[in-house]
């Protein structure tokens, strides 16, 4: 079972330039600390988000520690040069989720780059979760797998027709029209975790999906949940 409260939540995905980027992940209204280790030391810390120009810094300081608003920071010296630079966010927002960056001082090769991905459910067990969500919006939902798969399947009901298949695929990223997901394997081949995402949400979306890897059947190999899409206000998630 993957913890994801105090304890940091790391996988590693190769973004749309080809660079490897830890990958970080919470649920919307929770927390998520990142972490950035550097082999050489400077006084000025920052972190950013997007392109890291002047309008992109979120919190920055010459201090170890530094808070500002929903944005913490913490750096530790290590045993030789350099240390590490953890930051939390809190009261996660979906338009939380992007590509990050760490940096110490100026130089270009002080940068640290990490994407974090905000959803509205964490699956890691049988529990079917329910979501209820306002039309026009998007759904995100997490399905973690203790074994690694190949195939990667998000289904509308139980994935046993092949109407009910949205995506099927053997790659880590695939789109289909409103659909997408993002597949990523565990550090040291730890299980694997399936990113799920719905957009432009409709009533006609309302009902029960699966997310699963491999082809075969089993409780442990698929993640359910159900959404229910209204026009109205929810007055509980």
């Amino acid at each position: 079972m993957k913890v994801c409260l105090t304890l940091i939540c790391c996988f590693f995905l190769s973004l749309q330039d080809g660079s490897a980027a830890p990958v970080y992940s919470g649920t919307e209204g929770g927390d998520v600390t990142v972490q950035c280790s550097f082999s050489l030391s400077r006084q000025k810390k920052v972190f950013c988000k997007n392109q890291c120009k002047e309008e992109d810094i979120l919190i920055e300081t010459t201090n170890n520690r530094a808070q500002s608003g929903r944005y913490s920071m913490e750096y530790k010296e290590g045993s030789l040069n350099g240390g590490d630079l953890f930051v939390t966010i809190t009261q996660l927002t979906k338009s939380d989720s992007g590509r990050y960056w760490c940096r110490l001082g100026t130089s270009r090769s002080s940068y640290k780059d990490l994407e974090i991905i905000v959803t509205d459910a964490l699956l890691d067990g049988n529990r079917v979760k329910k979501l209820n969500k306002r039309t026009g919006g998007t759904v995100t939902v997490e399905c973690s797998f203790t074994s690694t798969g190949t195939w990667k399947f998000f289904c509308k009901n139980q994935c046993k027709t092949r109407d009910d298949i949205l995506i099927e695929t053997g790659a880590d990223t695939r789109q289909r029209g409103r659909y997408s997901i993002i597949y990523i394997t565990g550090s040291e081949g730890g299980g694997g975790f399936l990113f799920v995402t719905i957009t432009q949400l409709t009533t006609s979306d309302s009902g029960r999906y699966r997310c699963r890897q491999g082809r075969t059947f089993s409780s442990s190999s698929h993640r359910d949940f159900e959404i229910f899409v209204s026009d109205g206000e929810f007055l509980l998630n």
